[in-house]
């Protein structure tokens, strides 16, 4: 199951996709090439919510393309 959300930081805000997989749960930072990394140090920071949400509709669209 794929939980994407995007959350306030104090800088601005970021975007992560909530993995669940045989009960271990893992989460995936967007980064700034556009790969997805695990460390939220290295994720890419939006400073408008309307940024992050547009970067947010792209993720999910490449993730669905990769699925099929």
């Amino acid at each position: 199951m794929r939980e994407y959300k995007i959350f306030m930081t104090d800088l601005g805000f970021w975007i992560y996709k909530k993995l669940e997989k045989d009960g271990r749960i893992s989460l995936w930072f967007l980064g700034w090439d556009g790969k997805r990394v695990l460390r939220k140090d290295f994720a890419r920071t939006f400073y408008h919510r309307e940024d992050a949400a547009s970067a947010l509709t792209l993720m999910k669209i490449k993730d669905g393309k990769k699925s099929d």
